[in-house]
């Protein structure tokens, strides 16, 4: 048996993750033997009115929520630092033993439980088709579920859950916004527009969003469909890849399950097909 050749030697791979968050991509691409090209499309701020955490925190103490739903290892971490800020730390720590926590994937479990808290579940599809398909195999008819997340993410999992008989609500632990940094995206733009980059990751929607917004904005519609026909583009997940047709760009690789991991096992695999 041939053994499969899983490289990316040679390959610039462009990361749209947020800075803080690239690294460790960054690490996976040049053990596989590519090169790290880094440019954030997305950067993370804490919302302006905390009043919705003090609100789940304050259910949490009552016992009135069924289901907590982390969507990403950022709702864990901002979730904790503002209940921190707001002196409810222990509060929510100690309501969180009372529901049911569900994380959206591995390392959504592994954010929760390296902070202390406990997880009932973790979807066989680690996505928010995947979550609602789990939680419906549950009697879900006037359960109280809270979605932590982003500002501006998918409804998907909103509606899924209500169409079940949940009272769902969205708590939006962190902002996600384009990026600041003008010279770094022309950079990437004259990179792209010249052939330099053979793939590009997307991890999310919202990422595919705002690569439009800054990249269509210096190149516009025509020359921005032109300079993607190269790269071989990554969605990890199918709500990343329906937003990158949405915008008149194809997915070539959607990877099984929906981890940077997995993308660029499959994105390795995608570019050596031939070999």
């Amino acid at each position: 048996m041939v053994q499969e050749t899983l490289s990316l030697r040679g390959r610039v791979i462009a990361i749209t993750r947020a800075e803080e968050q690239a690294g460790e991509t960054a690490n996976l691409i040049e053990e596989m033997g590519g090169k790290p090209y880094v440019i954030p499309l997305l950067r993370f701020d804490v919302p302006e009115d905390l009043a919705p955490v003090r609100e789940f925190v304050e259910a949490l103490k009552s016992g009135s929520v069924d289901y907590a739903i982390f969507m990403s290892v950022n709702a864990v971490r901002f979730l904790l630092k503002e209940a921190e800020v707001l002196g409810l730390s222990a509060d929510l720590c100690e309501g969180l033993k009372r529901t049911t926590t569900v994380a959206v994937g591995p390392r959504t479990a592994e954010e929760l439980m390296k902070r202390g808290l406990r997880v009932d579940l973790i979807p066989r599809e680690y996505s928010s088709k995947g979550i609602a398909q789990d939680l419906k195999e549950r009697d879900l008819r006037g359960k109280k579920v809270f979605i932590l997340r982003a500002r501006g993410a998918s409804p998907l999992l909103r509606n899924e859950l209500k169409d079940a008989g949940a009272l769902v609500k969205e708590i939006y632990v962190y902002e996600q916004r384009a990026p600041t940094d003008c010279d770094r995206v022309r950079a990437f733009v004259r990179d792209l527009a010249s052939g330099k980059i053979d793939a590009i990751v997307f991890g999310s929607s919202q990422s595919v969003k705002n690569f439009r917004k800054v990249v269509e904005g210096l190149l516009g519609p025509d020359d921005l469909r032109e300079a993607t026909k190269r790269p071989t583009i990554v969605a990890i997940g199918p709500e990343t890849a329906k937003a990158l047709r949405e915008i008149g760009l194809r997915a070539d690789v959607v990877p099984r399950d929906y981890t940077f991991r997995d993308a660029l096992t499959a994105l390795a695999r995608y570019l050596n097909r031939d070999s």
